[in-house]
């Protein structure tokens, strides 16, 4: 229940006539009801002195009830709140309001030991004798818990003042000092020494907005800066007007909180916000459903759309992975790493057509709220890297000079191609061949010379065979050839008389022609090591017997 109530009884006792005398000449008939009740209730009069106060408030103070009566008020306040007291108490009778007292925080008041009661006032002003007026004061102690409440507000950074213009009076409460780094006893608060612990580049703001503020009636809210120990710190100042009579704002009061740590959460957020819209890799967050809620700009490029139409999109719409093996499951992925963090390489769809390879990093972001943890996915675009890649291994794995498989990238092939044969029973060719003559056309014309004309003959026997053919250098002026599927020693001599027979080339005056040696598998060999040992075997026989010819020796196998 609040404290409205206690002063509204107060009041209809007064007003209903109830004389207050001294406790010891009122007779035991005229006793008013707040005698009865455990809140503290005391009358002061418009000169300061207290006329009634009830058992309650002489419990509370430790005086005697009848040596609280004609007591100044201001002997129940702390000496360090006296020098402005008098004024706020006649302010308050010329406003004519019922208010709670410190609205910001909490007050203390003086027992007549001298230790400080913490307690929370309530103020009525009501009429009074000779057409002045009379407050009725509520005082209730607070307990530990406020107390420490108040300890935790100063921890917190919040603090609260009052200041009287006309006196320059500024009250500050310890949240005030502590927030400022500064002594109660050694630092006089005055709105001139206020404005000197500003930041020198906020001092002029400030000023502004206290002045502004009395001349329009208007109560602020304003932002400044303090140095503290040598750091800067933030604070947010809100203030609240309590005009005179006459309209005139003398006195004010207000409430400071230091917010140094939302500014720099807030610094924070727009640092992380400005990194996620710029940053090169794709950000895509998804909800407990795998539903796309938000992304950056890296992934509209990516996938060639925009932010409405990216927003309906699933997990499953904008990734696959490489192999297209199944469907893609966030969770999944992280099932492999006990819940921390995956990474991968992932194909993002884009609306384009062609994936865009990337290197992810997965991680579900740590909530109070186990339901609702978003998935956090960064892409990185490998595009560039993978064509590097295939650049690099196209070299490793071809001749510079003609572009045709080298040694290395036959052998490979060759192993594919007998594992396909083995599956499917069928013959596979390997033929050797070695340019005649090859060498009088480098002493002759030079090396420039001899690599145009290993560029033409390469271009020669691509034209010569089949796509599903594999063609090599070998190195120097010798080739190798595989046939997949050659068909019967008719079908392969075919071939063989068409490479030789169209192979050759005439360079001015001086001709190279072909040597050729052929094997098969299973015929000659099960082995793609000992297929060319035997086929360059027989090449070699080939060009010893007279060159321009080609070897092939059936082993009485066809298809």
């Amino acid at each position: 229940m609040g404290l409205g109530w206690v002063s509204a009884l107060v009041g209809i006792a007064v007003l209903a006539g109830v004389t207050v005398r001294k406790r010891a000449s009122m007779p035991p008939a005229d006793v008013p009801l707040t005698d009865h009740l455990t809140q503290a209730i005391l009358r002061i009069e418009a000169d300061g002195l207290i006329s009634y106060a009830n058992p309650a408030a002489a419990r509370l103070l430790g005086y005697e009830l009848s040596a609280l009566i004609g007591l100044s008020v201001e002997a129940l306040v702390p000496e360090q709140h006296r020098h402005h007291h008098d004024h706020w108490r006649k302010a308050f009778n010329q406003s004519g309001r019922s208010r709670p007292m410190n609205q910001l925080g909490s007050l203390i008041a003086r027992h007549q030991s001298g230790r400080a009661i913490p307690v929370h006032i309530e103020l009525s002003s009501i009429p009074g004798p000779a057409s002045k007026r009379v407050v009725l004061a509520t005082l209730i102690p607070r307990d530990d818990n406020a107390v420490v409440m108040e300890q935790l507000q100063q921890d917190a950074g919040v603090g609260t003042w009052e200041w009287d213009r006309e006196k320059d009076q500024l009250s500050w409460s310890e949240g005030v000092y502590a927030m400022f780094g500064l002594d109660p006893n050694k630092f006089e608060a005055s709105y001139e020494a206020y404005i000197s612990v500003v930041h020198p580049e906020d001092r002029e703001s400030v000023t502004r907005h206290v002045n502004a503020s009395m001349e329009n009636n208007e109560a602020y809210e304003i932002e400044y800066r303090i140095i503290r120990d040598g750091e800067t710190r933030h604070l947010l100042e809100r203030n609240y007007l309590h005009p005179d009579s006459d309209g005139v704002i003398r006195h004010m009061w207000g409430s400071i909180l230091d917010i140094t740590d939302k500014r720099r959460s807030q610094r924070r957020l727009q640092l992380a916000e400005t990194v996620f819209s710029h940053c090169a890799e794709a950000i895509l967050v998804f909800d407990e459903q795998q539903q796309l809620v938000r992304t950056n700009r890296a992934l509209l490029d990516m996938i060639h759309c925009n932010e409405e139409q990216a927003s309906s999109l699933s997990v499953s719409a904008l990734l696959s992975r490489p192999d297209f093996s199944a469907p893609l499951d966030l969770a999944t992925l992280l099932e492999n790493t006990s819940g921390q963090e995956w990474r991968g390489e992932l194909l993002l769809l884009s609306r384009a057509g062609e994936p865009v390879p990337v290197l992810a990093s997965l991680v579900r972001q740590e909530t109070a709220e186990e339901q609702h943890r978003p998935y956090i996915l960064v892409c990185t675009d490998i595009r560039q890297l993978k064509a590097q890649q295939a650049r690099l291994r196209h070299q490793a794995m071809h001749d510079v000079l003609t572009g045709l498989p080298n040694r290395r990238l036959f052998a490979e092939h060759l192993e594919k191609t007998i594992a396909a044969s083995k599956r499917s029973g069928k013959r596979l060719a390997v033929i050797y061949i070695d340019l005649d003559g090859f060498k009088n056309i480098n002493d002759t014309y030079g090396h420039e010379a001899g690599d145009t004309l290993l560029r033409e003959i390469a271009s020669r026997l691509r034209s010569l065979i089949r796509e599903s053919d594999t063609l090599a250098r070998i190195g120097g002026d010798e080739f190798a050839l595989i046939l997949p599927e050659c068909g019967n020693d008719e079908m392969l001599e075919e071939v063989l008389e068409r490479l030789v027979s169209h192979g050759a080339y005439q360079f001015n005056q001086l001709a190279v022609t072909l040597s050729l040696g052929a094997v098969c598998y299973p015929d000659h060999s099960r082995e793609s090591t000992e297929l060319l040992i035997l086929a360059d075997q027989t090449m070699y026989r080939a060009k010893y017997s007279g060159k321009n010819r080609y070897l092939y020796e059936r082993k009485g196998c066809s298809d």
